[in-house]
Formats: structure tokens, sequence, C-alpha cells
């Protein structure tokens, strides 16, 4: 992360992300252009969400199946059962920002701001929100590698 001072207020740049936050958090209400690359460029949150999946483990594929082979390898990295692993995921992950501003950047991002219902649609299947560590969207009941507990992110500190 880098920091500049302007006035008496600090803009940082973390990963693609650039403008004015306090933390991690942003500071009001994010206008399209200042929410992070790949909440609005398909192209970027593939290619972050892919790094997730080769490096990470991002996953899995899809959670309402048994997934019995991925639980078992993170439950085996991660020294615990596969029950304990089940519940370390993206949605109680201190990474995971699920703030009302992120969700604007994620609503506009998806529909353009416009077509609810395709958010709705989407949002219907698990929620989305902003993984911090490798900058995509990524789904509340996956998980990877990087999971850190005391999450999600909901509100600006």
């Amino acid at each position: 992360m880098v920091g500049i001072q302007k006035g008496n207020k600090m803009t940082q740049t973390w990963g693609n992300f650039s403008g004015n936050i306090k933390g991690f958090r942003f500071l009001s209400k994010a206008a399209l252009e200042s929410c992070p690359k790949a909440t609005k460029d398909i192209a970027v949150n593939l290619r972050n969400r892919k790094k997730a999946i080769d490096t990470a483990m991002y996953g899995p594929l899809n959670p309402a199946e048994q997934n019995t082979e991925y639980w078992s390898k993170l439950a085996k990295e991660w020294d615990t059962t596969e029950a304990q692993a089940k519940k370390q995921l993206c949605g109680n992950c201190s990474l995971f920002i699920v703030t009302p501003e992120m969700k604007d950047c994620i609503n506009a991002g998806v529909t353009g701001g416009e077509r609810q219902d395709e958010w709705a649609a989407i949002d219907a299947a698990g929620q989305l929100g902003y993984c911090e560590a490798f900058d995509f969207k990524c789904a509340s009941k996956r998980t990877c590698r990087a999971w850190v507990a005391g999450g999600p992110i909901t509100k600006e500190k």
C-alpha cells in the first residue's frame, strides 16, 4: 500500500484500487470512478480471480455440492477437520468487504446500476463481496488459503 498526503486527507493505493480511503474503508459513497477496477472491469476481475484459484485454491467451484476432495485438501493444509474448514468461508473472512459502498460498486459493475433484477439473481446465489487479498469480486460461500478470521467487513471503522 502506498500513501500520499493531500492536505488533511490521505490518498492510498491498494492493488488495483487508488482513491480516498480510510485504512481499507471508503470514506464516502463510492462514485463509480472510485470503485476498485475489478468491480467494473470483468477482464480484470477474471484475471484476479484466476490468480486466487491458481495460488490460493479459491473455491469450491460449486459450493452447493459436497466437494469432499476440495475440503479435505484445505482441512489438511489448515490442520483441522473438514467440518471446521467448511466454516472458514469468504463470508466470514476479514478480507471480505461488503460495506454498503462496496455493494454499490459491485452492483454498478454487474448491472450498470440500472438492472436490479439481474443483481437479485446473482446475489441469490450467495452474497458477492470484494476480496482485499486478491482484488476481485468473490462469493461468500467460497473460501481460499488466504482466509483470515474476524470478518466480514460490513461498515467503516
